[in-house]
């Protein structure tokens, strides 16, 4: 599909919420995890299917394929039922609630019907992304003012390619709502029920479940500083539109690759060990797949620059789940955000230290952060996103198999942004890199060579 293709809204309607919210849940406060992401793009997951599980092409097969998927969703938000519900603003209080009364969610959520004349088998089987054919092919959530939508789901028929069909489903959640743990717990529900299979857990949405003295206070002070004219949203931030400027390519690690990058790291810290140990401890995926990601992005960064400053710095952003760090624990099932930015800061060259950075600094540091550069170029930023625990692929089985292509759509950092999720081998991880395109080459080459 280049990126000339046409993508036609055929029909535009709405999945009803099947039964009423719990009445102590009609409005849900942001929390202090929550408030931060309003002003922030969505998360926008596109699910490529190269079959569209009627052998190719019968034209009556389509319309059912459209209710299967419909009626899974109803079943689907009834559980996650927020996902019904308004972003609003509250002027007595000053706080942003997701109203989930029966006068927000009685428009249901929007779900569009699309047809391309692209060809879906180009867009899933081709490592470098066509960025505006998948703007396309995933519905916006953007508002200017609240109130606003929180979930929107588009799904498109490809009638071109030779008439060998396919569908593409893009999902669009706002990001003040839901994780990304939150977003494939969510996509886990759908496709049980698509599949006609067990549930997973039930949500747990009551925010008191985050336990802090000042934890209302907190919020109402981030929400003042990101978003100050309330009910008016910005239009314009640092994370939004970065795709222009970059080349965005996906990989695939399998699980051999994966042993061998964590069987190295583990020698390496052995080796630098001052403590005698009976055996060596093996990172987990998460941390084997970052290392490898931040020390290729800043050899690449480095190999652009014929004199890199001696002093160059090196950050990696990212995000860690803080459900099972904080006192007392929150349920896994927890349904919003719960997550806090962490910053690892080490010489460009070395790769050594390591500085975690507050919660409560977070906003102030990165933002400054991402807006300051050294002279030369010296400082690279790596923003690490997801997690290889997101089995992205099983997610996205809505009831003829699993999707060719699973990829992010949501804008990233002003230096890049590297997405990782499950992929779809047994054990294998996907890296989608968002990068500039004069290091993209190196990039990809310090990843499959390392």
């Amino acid at each position: 599909m280049a990126s000339g293709a046409e993508v036609r809204v055929v029909a535009a309607i709405r999945v009803p919420l099947l039964r009423r919210s719990p009445p102590h849940l009609e409005q849900i406060p942001l929390s202090l995890f929550d408030v931060w992401f309003l002003p922030q793009p969505p998360i926008q997951r596109l699910f490529l299917y190269d079959d569209d599980g009627g052998g190719g092409g019968a034209d009556d097969y389509f319309p059912s394929l459209v209710e299967s998927l419909r009626s899974s969703l109803a079943d689907a938000v009834a559980v996650f039922f927020p996902l019904a519900g308004k972003l609003t603003y509250v002027p007595s209080t000053g706080d942003v609630v997701v109203d989930c009364s029966p006068s927000a969610v009685g428009d249901g959520v929007a779900f569009l019907e699309a047809e391309s004349d692209g060809d879906v088998r180009a867009l899933s089987a081709a490592e470098r992304h066509d960025v505006p054919a998948f703007l396309r092919l995933v519905p916006s959530l953007e508002a200017p003012e609240l109130p606003a939508p929180v979930l929107a789901v588009q799904v498109t028929r490809f009638v071109g390619g030779g008439g060998r069909g396919g569908v593409a489903v893009g999902v669009a959640v706002h990001h003040a709502v839901a994780d990304g743990l939150s977003f494939w717990r969510f996509m886990d529900a759908w496709s049980a029920a698509a599949r006609g299979r067990p549930s997973p857990p039930a949500p747990v949405f009551d925010r008191s479940a985050i336990v802090h003295p000042m934890a209302a206070d907190v919020a109402r002070r981030i929400l003042r500083k990101v978003t100050p004219e309330l009910p008016l949203l910005p239009t314009a931030n640092w994370l939004r539109r970065t795709w222009q400027h970059h080349d965005t390519t996906t990989l695939e690690l399998d699980r051999h690759r994966i042993a061998d990058i964590k069987n190295r790291i583990a020698e390496l810290d052995y080796e630098a060990t001052t403590t005698a140990s009976p055996r060596r401890r093996l990172p987990s995926t998460f941390v084997a797949v970052s290392a490898l990601v931040w020390s290729s992005v800043v050899r690449a960064a480095m190999s652009s620059h014929s004199h890199p400053a001696d002093d160059a710095r090196a950050r990696l952003v990212f995000l860690a789940d803080c459900r099972p760090r904080l006192d007392p624990p929150v349920d896994a099932a927890y349904f919003g955000n719960c997550v806090r930015g962490c910053v690892a800061e080490a010489a460009a060259r070395d790769l050594a230290a390591d500085d975690p950075r507050a919660f409560d600094t977070w906003l102030d540091d990165v933002g400054a952060m991402l807006r300051r550069r050294q002279p030369g170029g010296s400082l690279v930023v790596v923003a690490v996103a997801a997690s290889p625990r997101f089995e992205a692929y099983a997610a996205g089985d809505l009831g003829w198999g699993a999707p060719s292509r699973v990829e992010f759509v949501s804008e990233g950092a002003p230096d890049g942004m590297v997405v990782l999720t499950g992929g779809r081998k047994e054990a294998s991880v996907q890296v989608s890199a968002c990068l500039g395109p004069e290091y993209m080459e190196a990039f990809r080459s310090q990843v499959l060579d390392w």
